[in-house]
């Protein structure tokens, strides 16, 4: 190792190097640094158009997410449902911040499943690439085409449903918008 790779090291601590590593040294070029960033996903809001059941318009509806690195949370806590009736929403605003340790090529995965009793829905996965260039909003729903095309059921019968997401970085959020009451996944 020489003084000036110990030097970055010492001073960077957690800074990474992207390229051709110590290499680039003995050329006299200066290796590319990534500097870590606080990543967030806030689950906005849950909202349920048409359950598909007529005959029971109110649901017990909860959520399952699975962060990189192994973190699974549950929506509420607990493993608990919530009720919530046709053409309602109910607000979440829940934030998360993932540790700089599961970025991966500026980005990651996840995957947030929406689980009614009644009714079983695939998860939703979500591929966020280019995450210290900009902010994102995403919006999850069931595939109303599926279910009428493939599974022949009439619109009353179609569950329609979405889950509303923000993933952001302090690197393109300003300082208000910044959490203070995240919970810290390790």
């Amino acid at each position: 190792m020489t003084a000036w790779t110990l030097k970055v090291g010492l001073v960077l601590g957690t800074a990474l190097f992207i390229g051709k590593g110590y290499a680039e040294q003995e050329t006299g070029v200066t290796p590319t640094l990534i500097k870590p960033y606080r990543t967030f996903v806030t689950i906005k809001k849950y909202n349920l158009e048409n359950n598909g059941i007529p005959s029971k318009p109110i649901s017990n509806v909860k959520l399952e997410i699975k962060f990189p690195g192994g973190h699974a949370v549950q929506l509420p806590e607990g493993g608990h449902y919530w009720s919530i009736g046709n053409n309602q929403s109910q607000e979440i605003n829940r934030t998360f911040e993932l540790p700089f340790t599961v970025i991966q090529n500026d980005g990651f995965s996840f995957e947030l499943t929406m689980i009614r009793k009644g009714k079983k829905i695939l998860p939703c996965r979500f591929e966020v690439a280019k995450l210290s260039q900009f902010n994102r909003s995403y919006i999850c729903r069931t595939d109303v085409a599926f279910q009428t095309n493939q599974q022949h059921l009439p619109d009353e019968k179609v569950a329609k449903e979405a889950i509303e997401i923000r993933v952001f970085s302090d690197l393109n959020a300003l300082p208000a918008e910044i959490p203070k009451d995240a919970i810290a996944l390790k």
